[in-house]
């Protein structure tokens, strides 16, 4: 017969892990052991018709078939890709962000516009250096496809931009499942589906399909992330301009 002790203690670390992975505080679900990324980044669908229902740029980014991408904590992004024989580069290093094609290069200061801010939320994670540029509010719990997920309200914080984001979060994998994204005016522009999630180092999960869709609820455009590569150590260099 099994010992009570031991099954009271196993009932106990069932119920704490079950608490955990239903938690009300965002920081649970922040991936702090990723300090860089590495991925390929491919538009596997691009309607751009229902894109441009959501942003007319949003929808020319969907323009770019492949792209690679590099990610290091805090908040550097580099996104490179070709267009004809055009190399374009767009990199986000603190507050600056720098765009380049060809012999065209421009140098935006987005300290007061965080929605202008390209992060890991888009690939489907928080991390520690976004974290520290939203507010973090727990609205409810929600029960999709016979599962029960945690729902936060992200907002900016220090800044007059009052666009949102409505992020449904996943406390076994830490990644973003759902994410609604809302104007200043408070419209819903798109909804993002975070799917097939993949185990990339030892706690650290990465989502490898993104489907967006506009506010109608139709189809815009499938992102997948490939050759995905973890705390590499990339070097600083790579965010300089």
């Amino acid at each position: 017969m099994l010992d009570r002790g031991i099954l009271l203690l196993g009932l106990l670390w069932y119920s704490a892990g079950f608490v955990n992975a239903q938690s009300q505080d965002i920081n649970d679900y922040v991936q702090t052991r990723l300090h860089d990324l590495r991925a390929t980044v491919k538009q596997q669908t691009a309607n751009q018709r229902e894109l441009e229902k959501i942003n007319k740029d949003f929808a020319n980014s969907y323009r770019i078939k492949q792209m690679s991408a590099h990610y290091k904590e805090p908040s550097k992004m580099r996104l490179e890709s070709k267009v004809g024989v055009v190399n374009v580069v767009y990199i986000i290093n603190g507050n600056q962000k720098h765009v380049s094609a060809g012999p065209i290069k421009h140098t935006d200061d987005i300290s007061n516009a965080p929605g202008k801010r390209q992060s890991l939320m888009d690939f489907g994670i928080l991390t520690p250096s976004f974290m520290k540029l939203v507010n973090a509010k727990f609205l409810r719990y929600d029960h999709e496809g016979g599962v029960r997920y945690p729902v936060f309200e992200l907002t900016w914080a220090n800044s007059d931009d009052t666009s949102k984001h409505i992020v449904w979060m996943d406390g076994k994998t830490r990644t973003v499942v759902k994410r609604q994204w809302y104007n200043q005016q408070g419209k819903l522009m798109a909804t993002f589906y975070y799917k097939n999630p993949v185990k990339v180092a030892p706690g650290i999960w990465v989502p490898t399909r993104v489907e967006v869709y506009n506010a109608e609820g139709k189809l815009g455009g499938i992102t997948t992330y490939v050759d995905l590569h973890v705390n590499e150590g990339l070097p600083d260099s790579l965010f300089q301009f």
